[in-house]
């Protein structure tokens, strides 16, 4: 009602001041409120631009990041073999290498398959022995049990027993003439069950050492079972004349970085290769991902000079963090995949007038055909030996630092030493019985040297992590949930509160104007009404004296 006052006022009292007062108190009200209510307006308008902007640039970054992935994972190198007999496939382009040989297939391997037939009445229910069955093959490193409980003691429960063992798979079978328990082993000789594992088969369905096989004796043989075995066999085959056996069909320590199935008895020439063509193709691959975010951020950012239009993020400080390192790429170093670490630039990737990054198709053959390894600095991360007798892992959740490694192992000493760089290594024995060495030094903990021989050995390890890698790490950090875009839009939505915040003062303090206002201008309009009323009354009184 306050808002009406001066109206009410400067209608029905036209002995007052005449001064339309609602739109004095307005006016007054506007004035001291309009600059600052204009500003934080802007403000949220542009806060809320900025927040849709940095949304887009999340979605760009993820983009990204699986743009990286893929070009990790895209192979350029191409394997195949020329019969099906034999296929090869690419599982690590890191390690791979070129390979041109022929592989002469003898003998698959073969699993163990023991076979337990039984008479007519034997049904899935008939009675077994409750308990542990203890099995065993020379490839396992301790005994695996099967366990039928007193409540599944029955034909049915053996089987299931059986097949919860890892290694083993058994199944109940109709022959027609009886059931029958089929039990398989993988692939392999040492892979086979020994001698007390089948014994302790055997045991279990009821047979004793003095049953005779296939004839029913309530004593003896109460399922009448009937066992026989079919021996496991080793792969053999020859590679470029090299006799060579396996225990199973498919082998991935033949060919660094490869796998081999062997299928068939037969020949085939493998081979395999990292063409320039599938190599640059892959190379302009990871240049577009990367100027697609680069041309994103560069319309994003641009501070709308020239007459220009600004971009939503202009003057985003996160924003022009991740364009400046996009922009900075072929000056960064990859370290750990030589002697001296290896620049884009090297292997003729270039920035154009544009920003954009283009290949040197002609720098590019000229790098890869005097090192045909260097394009791995841009894709495959990797461990590496100088010394083929040295195998190099690590910590997957907590790598080493990038870079080269100078490893000394002495085995004269008593114990044994080595160092990395001058520091202590760990000198332990694995289950195989070769030496591991492994690193809890600052930057390399966890590194470990595993050596084919116990021989004095002095290298140099390394450990790359790709450009890719790098990248596709980077923006996952950016997207994390503490990473500099969420942390970004976290510190926007909170402006963006205290922007929306200020207006409603705002709002509170005009009202709180106009009532003052309203009060102040009712009273000052009581007094000059009461001063015209005055004034009136004395004319009048003069008047009337000048009449007399």
């Amino acid at each position: 009602m306050s808002d009406t006052r001066p109206d009410i006022i400067s209608a029905l009292n036209r002995s007052g001041s005449g001064i339309e007062l609602k739109s004095l108190v307005s006016g007054l009200v506007e004035a001291e409120t309009s600059g600052q209510r204009s500003l934080t307006q802007r403000r949220v308008e542009d806060t809320n631009t900025t927040i849709s902007a940095m949304g887009q640039l999340s979605q760009e970054v993820g983009f990204f990041r699986d743009g990286m992935s893929r070009a990790a994972e895209t192979a350029s190198r191409s394997a195949g073999s020329s019969s099906s007999a034999v296929s090869i496939d690419v599982t690590n382009e890191a390690t791979a290498k070129d390979i041109s040989a022929a592989i002469d297939v003898q003998e698959l391997a073969s699993p163990q398959v023991l076979t337990f037939e039984f008479d007519a009445n034997t049904t899935r229910s008939s009675a077994v022995s409750a308990g542990s069955i203890s099995l065993d093959t020379p490839a396992w490193t301790n005994p695996r049990t099967a366990e039928v409980s007193a409540s599944a003691a029955t034909l049915g429960g053996l089987v299931d027993a059986i097949n919860g063992v890892e290694g083993l798979t058994a199944s109940l079978l109709d022959t027609g003439d009886g059931l029958a328990m089929v039990v398989k082993a993988e692939d392999g000789m040492d892979s086979a069950l020994d001698a007390n594992s089948i014994t302790a088969l055997k045991s279990a369905l009821g047979m004793t050492t003095d049953a005779v096989n296939g004839t029913t004796d309530s004593t003896e043989n109460p399922l009448g079972v009937d066992a026989a075995a079919t021996a496991a066999t080793n792969a053999s085959f020859t590679v470029d004349g090299l006799s060579i056996t396996r225990g199973s069909n498919t082998i991935d320590d033949l060919f660094a970085g490869h796998t081999v199935t062997l299928n068939a008895v037969g020949t085939s020439n493998l081979t395999s290769a990292e063409t320039s063509a599938s190599l640059k193709d892959r190379v302009n691959g990871f240049l577009a991902e990367v100027n697609a975010l680069r041309s994103y951020l560069e319309t994003a950012t641009q501070r709308g000079v020239n007459g220009a239009e600004p971009g939503p993020l202009a003057g985003d400080r996160s924003a022009q963090s991740v364009l400046d390192r996009l922009r900075g790429i072929t000056t960064q170093p990859i370290p750990g995949f030589g002697d001296e670490p290896v620049f884009l630039a090297q292997l003729g990737i270039q920035t154009e007038r544009d920003g954009s990054l283009t290949l040197n198709e002609s720098v590019f053959d000229t790098r890869i055909s005097e090192n045909p390894d260097m394009a791995q600095a841009i894709f495959a991360t990797q461990y590496s030996a100088d010394d083929d007798r040295v195998a190099v892992t690590g910590l997957s959740f907590a790598p080493p630092e990038p870079g080269r490694y100078d490893l000394v192992y002495d085995p004269a000493t008593s114990p044994a030493t080595a160092t990395l760089n001058g520091e202590a290594l760990t000198v332990s024995t694995n289950s195989a019985g070769k030496i591991v060495l492994r690193s809890t030094s600052e930057g390399t903990n966890g590194l470990s040297m595993t050596l084919d021989q116990d021989v004095a050995i002095t290298t140099t390890v390394g450990y790359g992590k790709s450009l890719a890698d790098q990248m596709g790490s980077y923006a996952e950090d950016l997207l994390g949930r503490n990473g500099a875009l969420a942390r970004r839009e976290t510190q926007l939505g909170e402006d963006l509160q205290e922007f929306e915040l200020s207006l409603e003062t705002l709002e509170e303090k005009a009202a709180a104007l106009t009532e003052r206002y309203n009060m102040q201008f009712g009273r000052m309009e009581a007094v000059i009404t009461s001063l015209n009323k005055t004034g009136e009354y004395m004319q009048s009184l003069m008047d009337s004296w000048n009449k007399d």
